[in-house]
């Protein structure tokens, strides 16, 4: 170890201004009474690596000034993976990659638990010059693999240095707030070194299963564009902190998407989209099962090309589970975490999004009679697997079950160890990257239950008994929405610019697109066109009744607005399991962007 500092020592001359001192012996002994400071069974290179640098690591100095800020908190992580995606189009196979990558997250605080260099608009910036090692090593070689741990932690002491000293400068020029908070919170010391055995897909298997559910849309003309893509990423992530905390564990998630589009006579675009994903390769749906639901997308987009637009609506509206369980993804999930507003330099604004449940801990949100729990230690429901389960966070921080609201009334935030007003704590719900140094709570399995239900043939009664009780021609029923979004990203911003317009939730709720008019007599009518003004969470205080039928709803989390599909970053995979619901009134309104011509050429064959 005495000629390895030596060589380091040598590196620091030509590498900037960042040197090591020596070994944390504090750290060393926690490592050694827990196993890991020497090889075990579940230990390998990458994993003695990162040990080993981050046991150096914590005596991080800068040379000629800033020798105060020093490290009081550091994390390393590291995902292990292989990635491999297929595409096609009608048949054809447009994509194949196979890439294995090693994909580093190096975390730097200094300060205290009570001031870091977190939560200033420009935290985790460095102005310098930076050398870490891009792509990493993917042999075990321990010199390569710590010459990278190395690089990248100088490039994250920097950082934070720099990030410190910003937000220092910042706050002398603004008043301090009444309820300062620490920036970070104590955890309990987690390990977790699992065996994982090797998996892979099989790029045959897929690749001709792929082309063939792709080619499901050629018995579509009307379809103008189409496409399949699978994606498996499979392999461990390792974290390890300098409290302690040390795992590793199987990371998976395989998922396939589909989407069609068309062009309606009047030149609206017909957008439509699945996304299937699971945890575990063996528990991904047959071929049959995927075929069932490409084709059914396939005939919503045809079906909906041919459907009137809707006019306008302000009234009842009944959405039956799946729809159900999609609205609530939004407007509860994405208001689940409750983020800071971060420190900004004097006369700069900053484009800040808090929670809608911001300031309404023990205020009524829902009716009575609905609870709502985030609970990421159920693996399965009615004998299917849930795509929200885990056992750490990527804090290191076990997850803990979570009742959001009871009784209609809200309990408290998903949390990560930035603390919050309320909760100084982590609950282990850390699932996302967030700005400004922080990382993001997200939703896990979440399970919305109502004690007052009726069925949902006894819901569509009540909602015709209001309509002829006010005297309207319809009410509206919604089977499904746009979520994950899978139009593109102009209309996403249209419908975010719209939604901010008409006063209600600066996350816009997703569009429907399965919508019907539902007539006095029972009849149903499929619409398009329309989409939801003012739709927020103050909307769910006003819902009339539960269904007693129940649906699993699961997507990819990406923290995108929407959900939007294909983007990219890191990803929580999530589910909610609801009843539908039966509003006493809701509006929708027509879009007012303007259409596109038709094509004018009609597609070959047809």
């Amino acid at each position: 170890m005495a000629n390895h500092k030596a060589d380091m020592g040598a590196h620091i001359g030509r590498r900037d201004f960042l040197i090591h001192v020596g070994f944390s012996a504090a750290f060393v002994s926690l490592l050694e009474s827990r196993g890991l400071a020497q090889g075990t069974e579940g230990d390998d290179v990458l994993l003695r690596a990162m040990r080993d640098e981050i046991a150096r690591s914590r005596e991080l100095r800068v040379v000629g000034g800033g020798g105060d800020d020093v490290p009081y908190f550091i994390s390393y992580t590291v995902s292990d993976q292989e990635n491999f995606s297929v595409s096609a189009t009608l048949g054809a196979v447009t994509g194949i990659t196979r890439n294995r990558f090693r994909a580093p997250s190096i975390e730097v605080r200094v300060g205290s638990v009570n001031f870091d260099n977190t939560g200033h608009i420009y935290s985790g910036y460095y102005t310098g010059s930076r050398f870490d090692n891009n792509p990493w090593p993917l042999d075990d070689d321990y010199q390569a693999l710590r010459e990278s741990l190395w690089l990248a932690t100088d490039h994250a002491y920097k950082a934070a240095v720099e990030s410190i000293a910003r937000k220092r400068a910042a706050l002398n020029s603004v008043a301090e707030a009444a309820d300062k908070l620490p920036d970070y919170s104590p955890a309990e010391v987690t390990t977790g070194i699992n065996k994982i055995p090797a998996r892979r897909a099989d790029d045959a298997e897929w690749r001709a299963r792929v082309s063939k559910l792709s080619a499901i849309f050629k018995a579509y003309p009307e379809i103008l564009a189409s496409g399949v893509e699978f994606n498996a990423n499979i392999g461990p992530t390792y974290y390890l902190n300098s409290e302690g905390t040390a795992e590793k564990y199987q990371d998976d998630i395989i998922w396939l998407t589909a989407r069609g589009e068309g062009q309606a006579a009047d030149g609206a675009l017909i957008r439509d989209g699945i996304s299937i994903q699971t945890l575990e390769l063996k528990n991904f749906p047959v071929e049959a099962e995927l075929t069932k639901q490409v084709t059914a997308l396939a005939e919503r987009v045809r079906t909906r090309l041919k459907a009137p637009v809707a006019e306008a609506y302000t009234g009842p509206v009944l959405f039956e589970p799946e729809a159900a369980a999609q609205l609530f993804a939004q407007l509860v999930g994405d208001n689940l975490r409750s983020p800071r507003k971060p420190v900004s330099d004097a006369n700069r604004p900053v484009n800040f999004v808090p929670s809608e449940f911001e300031g309404r801990v023990g205020a009524r949100v829902l009716p009575e009679w609905i609870d709502i729990t985030d609970d990421p230690t159920m693996a399965t429901w009615q004998g299917k697997p849930l795509a929200g389960v885990y056992s750490f966070d990527v804090e290191g921080v076990r997850p803990k079950v979570v009742n959001v609201i009871e009784k209609g009334v809200f309990k408290g935030f998903l949390t990560t160890r930035q603390p919050v007003k309320g909760t100084p704590q982590s609950n282990g719900h850390a699932r996302l990257a967030g700005g400004y140094g922080f990382k993001a709570a997200a939703i896990s399995n979440l399970f919305v239950k109502a004690s007052q239900t009726q069925p949902l043939g006894d819901m569509k009664a009540r909602m015709i008994q209001m309509l002829k009780d006010r005297d309207k021609p319809f009410g509206m029923l919604v089977r499904r929405l746009d979520y994950p979004y899978s139009s593109s990203g102009g209309d996403l911003q249209q419908l975010m610019a719209s939604a901010a317009q008409s006063g209600g939730s600066a996350r816009p709720a997703a569009p429907p697109t399965m919508i019907y008019r539902v007539y006095p007599d029972g009849r149903e009518e499929l619409v398009r066109g329309i989409r939801f003004r003012g739709l927020s969470t103050r909307s769910l205080r006003d819902i009339t009744t539960a269904s007693t039928e129940t649906a699993l709803f699961d997507f990819i989390n990406n923290g995108a607005p929407l959900a939007f599909m294909g983007a990219g970053g890191l990803i929580a995979p999530a589910a909610v399991i609801a009843p539908g619901l039966l509003f006493e009134e809701l509006e929708l309104e027509r879009p007012t962007e303007q259409l596109q011509k038709p094509i004018i050429v009609p597609p070959p064959g047809v």
